[in-house]
């Protein structure tokens, strides 16, 4: 087995999809705050932000948040094709 791509494969694959989570969770938190600024109920202790940096905030998340999924496919297909190439070698060894 490819060891090495088996292990970046399942590297990227958790770290892709913890960092995938904490990024939806944060644009979660982001927009539950804007929609109480828009309310009029800001959040105790909470950093104000105004309409145009809340926009940018939601931007980056979204940039974030792509980023996140590109690392979390990268480790799904580098993961899947170490196994299937595994299989391969499997085939071929019984097949001889």
């Amino acid at each position: 087995m490819k060891k090495f791509t088996f292990i970046v494969g399942l590297f990227f694959l958790i770290f892709g999809f913890i960092a995938f989570n904490n990024a939806i969770d944060n644009i979660i938190a982001l927009e539950n705050y804007v929609i109480e600024a828009r309310a009029g109920r800001l959040p105790d202790g909470g950093v104000e932000f105004s309409e145009e940096e809340a926009v940018e905030q939601l931007r980056r998340g979204d940039a974030i948040l792509q980023v996140t999924r590109a690392f979390l496919v990268f480790g799904f297909v580098t993961f899947i094709y170490s196994i299937v190439d595994e299989m391969k070698k499997i085939k071929t060894m019984l097949l001889r």
